[in-house]
């Protein structure tokens, strides 16, 4: 087995140190605070994939004594190999000493080095100190810039600090990192020590590969909403013949359909934040977003979603390709009137489609001595709208929770402008009527069809949330 590179991640007290470690190995368990001082020993955290630990990263205390290290190591004079365990064994029992002890541990052990700084503000005397000890150790080094504020007047002195001391440096915001930034900053550690090459590069290819798994298994999480939430019927029995009690049995189920719709997105997104291995850390969005308001809100279906023409085009296409399946199966004897109906049919129902609730499907039967009264069914909902919108809400929160670094503790606020923001809104012609031709399958109970559509659907999903996570443009 490859033996696993090791980093310990060092620098003063309350520069991100810990910050850098939970985004880097998405683990939301290690201890974030603006206290200084809150780390007292070393921690491992690791990288894993499958079970099988492909890294480890040690959260360690700040420097303490930093100058005063520095001068003890500039009087040393044994063996430079020995240097830094000589240090420790030289000053463990001194109180003063406990933190730079601690945190050179790891280091006397043949861990590498990611020295963490905050790069919004200028460099000190004790920073100086620090990095030459971490120079002398002889250990391969990376510097990495964490900024805690947008100030960067301070960037090319901490870089040319850098360039005296270090392997490799470069920016990486703990907070606000993506994937293909957690990917540049193990890229760049690859270089800093040609033994650990090959074993870090297997690390990056390991977590390209899970992330491609990642948002395939996040796709079919997405549809399994879509069959689950487009075909949903719920069903009961009112007592006795008495309009009043079926109005009072209507109204309920309605109330529970939204609860039972609202639970199914729920489940989804439980799903796609445990993808993203958020268990701990609440990902949720706040209650005055758009994404987070009642699924059945008019503000929620007046900003995501399609637009009325939008909806028209898309419903009068997938009306119109099964109309042409009707017509064909009949051998030309139709002359096209089923595809004709089938897009004008779709058409309507897109142009009046665009606000909730409408089209929701309420069976009311008939008076039954053998069910002792009447049998209420509410659902399935067709209007063509719910499906966009539950698309948009599911890839918004995608965004979210799959771009949300794991060192970041408050509450997400994902604001959008005024109008149609939502994803679908953006997608071509042939996109949107793929997804309507599902929704028509499904309701129709043409469960072959739906099954057929899904290997495409789940390619346009992966595509659409690969775009979102693309690499920002400098």
């Amino acid at each position: 087995m490859a033996e696993v590179p090791v980093f310990a991640v060092v620098g003063h007290p309350n520069e991100g140190k810990s910050s850098v470690v939970s985004t880097l190995t998405e683990d939301d368990r290690v201890p974030v605070s603006a206290v200084p001082g809150e780390t007292l020993a070393c921690t491992p955290y690791a990288i894993e994939v499958d079970g099988e630990v492909l890294v480890r990263f040690i959260d360690t205390p700040g420097f303490q004594m930093p100058q005063q290290t520095l001068r003890w190591m500039q009087q040393y004079t044994g063996p430079p190999e020995q240097m830094t365990a000589e240090f420790i064994r030289t000053h463990e029992g001194d109180a003063r000493f406990a933190d730079d002890c601690e945190l050179l541990r790891p280091v006397a052990q043949n861990a590498g080095i990611v020295y963490v700084v905050d790069g919004s503000r200028p460099l000190r005397p004790n920073d100086q100190a620090e990095m030459e000890i971490l120079r002398l150790t002889g250990r391969p080094r990376m510097a990495v810039i964490n900024p805690k504020a947008d100030e960067t007047a301070y960037l090319a002195e901490w870089k040319a600090a850098f360039a005296k001391t270090f392997n490799a440096n470069l920016q990486f915001n703990a907070h606000r990192a993506t994937f293909h930034e957690r990917i540049t900053l193990l890229k760049a550690l690859q270089y800093i020590e040609q033994d650990w090459g090959r074993s870090l590069a297997r690390v990056v290819s390991a977590l390209q590969d899970d992330w491609r798994v990642r948002l395939e298994a996040s796709a079919d999480a997405v549809l399994h909403l879509l069959d689950r939430a487009l075909t949903l019927t719920l069903s009961e029995t009112s007592e006795g013949e008495d309009p009043a009690a079926r109005q009072a049995v209507r109204d309920r189920l309605i109330v529970a359909y939204q609860g039972k719709l609202n639970t199914l997105e729920q489940e989804c997104r439980k799903n796609l934040k445990a993808r993203f291995l958020h268990n701990k850390f609440n990902a949720d969005l706040v209650a005055e977003t758009v994404a987070a308001k009642d699924l059945f809100a008019e503000e929620t279906w007046q900003v995501l979603g399609l637009t009325r023409k939008q909806l028209s085009l898309a419903l009068a296409g997938a009306g119109a390709a099964f109309g042409a399946a009707v017509d064909g199966a009949a051998a030309g004897t139709t002359f096209g009137i089923f595809t004709l109906g089938g897009g004008l049919a779709g058409g309507l129902a897109g142009w009046s489609g665009t606000r909730p609730l409408s089209r929701l499907k309420v069976d009311l039967g008939p008076f039954s001595r053998e069910l002792g009264g009447c049998r209420v069914q509410v659902g399935p909902l067709r209007n063509p709208q719910l499906m966009f919108v539950l698309l948009d809400r599911a890839l918004i929160y995608f965004q979210c929770v799959s771009n949300w670094a794991h060192a970041r503790r408050e509450e997400a606020a994902l604001q959008l402008p005024e109008g149609k923001q939502g994803v679908t809104a953006g997608w071509d012609g042939s996109r949107r009527r793929m997804f309507e031709q599902f929704q028509v399958a499904l309701q129709k109970g043409y469960g072959d069809k739906a099954e057929a559509l899904k290997p495409k659907l789940r390619a346009v999903l992966r595509d659409a949330m690969s775009a979102e996570l693309s690499p920002r443009e400098e």
